[in-house]
């Protein structure tokens, strides 16, 4: 082979090199994902404030399905359950059995060459209790339900284990109103029964 040749194809041989070495840097490089399916556990820490009254405490657990239309936004359904000893007694006291049921926007700050990722949470969707050992206006009752709608925002931070796993830490703060009671051959529909409730989030999430 002639020295033009072999001095072509050996340019050519370190300019292929070189563009699969710049092409397969950025991908060893990426530390975080947030497109596509996901799935999250989480524990909480929650509140409860009915009508104004003194919030009270409780915690429970809760799961979440999204997925990542692009590194920016994500569509999900979260579902969570908490257990609250909460109420103002001219309302309705006792233990509360809560579940959140939502849709919502997550958009993150995202930078796949970061192994952290801050977010926002947008959300709306339902509230239901059971409640039992009620007091209301001083008198004892049968164990009722309530339900009604809510709005919730939050933010939070994902810490990444690999790409495709990381630990989740957030808050999110729920407000809106509680406007059917369910007391079982009784209902009562159209009511105004403010309520806010916040939860403090620690959990997993999976990108499969």
């Amino acid at each position: 082979m002639s020295k033009p040749n072999r001095l072509k194809n050996t340019l050519s041989l370190v300019t292929a090199s070189t563009a699969l070495l710049l092409l397969a840097h950025p991908l060893s490089a990426q530390e975080s994902t947030t497109r596509g399916l996901h799935l999250g556990f989480h524990l909480q820490a929650a509140s409860l404030t009915v009508e104004n009254g003194d919030a009270a405490g409780g915690g429970g657990a809760g799961f979440r399905v999204g997925y990542g239309i692009n590194r920016i936004v994500t569509l999900y359904f979260e579902a969570d359950a908490i257990a609250v000893d909460a109420g103002d007694p001219n309302i309705f006291s006792g233990t509360w059995a809560l579940g959140h049921g939502e849709v919502g926007a997550r958009f993150h700050f995202a930078n796949s060459l970061r192994s952290w990722v801050p977010f926002l949470d947008l959300a709306i969707g339902g509230r239901a209790a059971s409640i039992t050992d009620v007091e209301t206006g001083n008198q004892d009752l049968e164990d009722l339900e309530v339900s009604g709608g809510a709005f919730s925002f939050g933010g939070g931070i994902y810490a990444y284990f690999t790409e495709t796993l990381a630990m989740e830490a957030g808050a999110k703060f729920s407000t809106g109103t509680f406007t059917e009671v369910d007391l079982g051959a009784i209902q009562i529909q159209d009511l105004d029964i403010d309520a806010q409730s916040a939860r403090f989030k620690v959990g997993l999430v999976w990108w499969p």
